[in-house]
């Protein structure tokens, strides 16, 4: 069987270790996690639901009349798979379904290139990872988009390295680009990386591949007319979050020449809440009690001339007067999702959810008690030792780790998979307004590309 060839930095070609056969590993591996995540499935049947969950399925069942704030691709999502039978667990073991093979086909890809040790710790501790079944089971597009993000980079990896769009490439782009593009709106940015794999492909493959994304593409911008979703955006929660952050009071207020909130704000702010009501509802690691809390000011509904007015101040003035408050209150937000500090769903949540919505699943319907409280076990295990176990700065190491090889060596395979992530990473450290793990989950599943890319690159000859 010829070796797999692939294009080096002086456009010649050199070998992997041999491909000694695809499709037996891979259903090895697809038998072996589904009926891994079945099990799971079937034990905390029907998923993990949260106040999200509800959300959205409140959104499909009132048909909009009810605002999730979701992308219009999750709404469809939910609806394909949830409407048809009013079945919760419709739509979760789908998800759980799709993530089986992407995992499968990037495991199987690296044991049939002998990178087998690698294949081995992929398994073990990202794809069998209490955690990472506990997103993928759960009914957030977070745990299914972080896998769909690691499927989609593996293949414009692959593509760019091998110069050749295969059947099984395609078929997998065709699965996880509009999952890893459009479930959430920070996943515009695969979409340029995609375009631009396409455009150094020969002709036949670039083709193949414009038109899977083009057509996911139509249905997506048809979806988006027929549905339309409020979104509270992203500007304004951060400056209106920074913005509560920058009025707490300060015991040492030293003198400065000028004062650290603009009249302006003030004034505008003043005109829907007193200022003492905005600074007790601050959370210096969330921005829900400035707009979800039931008394809390709401600022997310103040009306748009006065949110451009804030904008417009924050960034004239608030910003450069508290500067360092700004930063450490980055800081301070991205750190406590790494270190999976903020609020986690239960995994028993989804009893409160199901009365609130007209559906026949039944919670634990199959009753599986002791393998339950086995489970549990694992989990809070996880759970406990969760800054390792659950850790994304080995994703992020490897960013740089591929940052670094990618500008040095000139690879632009390598490239197309670290600039679309360290996009990701500076966009979630700058404009994140929640301490959410979840939101750093792709750079948990990161080493599914990252790994086998700079093993690769250290096997050359």
């Amino acid at each position: 069987m010829k070796f797999l060839k692939i294009q080096s930095q002086d456009k010649k070609y050199e070998k992997l270790p041999p491909y000694t056969g695809a499709l037996v590993p891979f259903l090895c591996v697809l038998s072996f996690l589904i009926s891994t995540y079945t099990v799971w499935w079937i034990t905390f049947w029907p998923g993990i639901l949260g106040e999200d969950s509800l959300a959205i399925l409140l959104e499909v069942q009132t048909q909009g009349k009810f605002q999730s704030g979701k992308p219009a691709f999750w709404y469809f999502f939910v609806k394909t798979f949830f409407a048809p039978s009013a079945l919760v667990e419709a739509p979760i073991g789908f998800q759980l379904f799709l993530s089986a093979i992407v995992f499968s086909r990037i495991l199987s890809w690296c044991w049939g290139h002998g990178l087998k040790k690698i294949a081995a710790f992929l398994l073990i501790f990202v794809g069998l990872a209490p955690h990472m079944i506990f997103f993928m089971g759960s009914l957030y597009p977070d745990g299914i988009f972080s896998v769909a993000v690691a499927g989609l980079l593996f293949e414009l990896w692959l593509m760019t390295k091998t110069r050749h769009v295969s059947h099984a490439s395609l078929c997998m782009v065709f699965i996880t680009f509009p999952v890893a593009v459009f479930a959430r709106t920070n996943g515009i940015v695969f979409l340029l990386a995609v375009f631009y794999v396409a455009a150094v492909l020969p002709k036949i493959d670039m083709a193949k591949l414009f038109v899977v994304s083009l057509v996911w593409c139509t249905l997506i911008v048809a979806a988006d007319k027929m549905h339309k979703t409020y979104s509270h955006g992203t500007i304004y929660p951060l400056v209106i979050f920074e913005t509560a952050n920058f009025l707490q009071p300060r015991p040492m207020n030293l003198w400065r020449e000028k004062p650290r909130i603009s009249e302006k704000t003030i004034q505008t702010l003043k005109k829907y809440q007193p200022l003492e009501k905005i600074i007790q509802n601050y959370d210096r690691d969330y921005w829900d009690p400035l707009q979800y809390k039931p008394d809390g000011p709401k600022l997310g509904d103040i009306d748009r001339k006065d949110q451009k007015i804030i904008v417009k101040e924050f960034f004239r003035h608030n910003l450069w007067q508290n500067l360092p408050a700004f930063v450490s209150s980055r800081v301070n937000v991205f750190m406590v999702s790494a270190l999976a500090q903020g609020g986690m769903v239960s995994i028993d949540y989804a009893s409160h959810i199901l009365p609130k919505i007209n559906t026949p699943t039944v919670f634990r319907a199959f009753q599986w008690s002791a393998l339950e409280s086995q489970l549990k076990s694992i989990h809070a295990f996880s759970e406990k030792y969760r800054w390792l176990l659950w850790t994304p700065f080995l994703g992020i190491v490897l960013l740089f780790m591929m940052l670094h090889r990618g500008y040095h060596a000139r690879s632009k395979s390598m490239l197309i998979v670290a600039i679309p992530m360290a996009i990701q990473l500076v966009a979630i450290f700058i404009f994140s307004i929640a301490g959410e793990y979840r939101y750093l989950l792709p750079f948990f599943t990161l080493p599914l590309v990252a790994l086998p890319a700079l093993a690769v690159a250290d096997n050359k000859k």
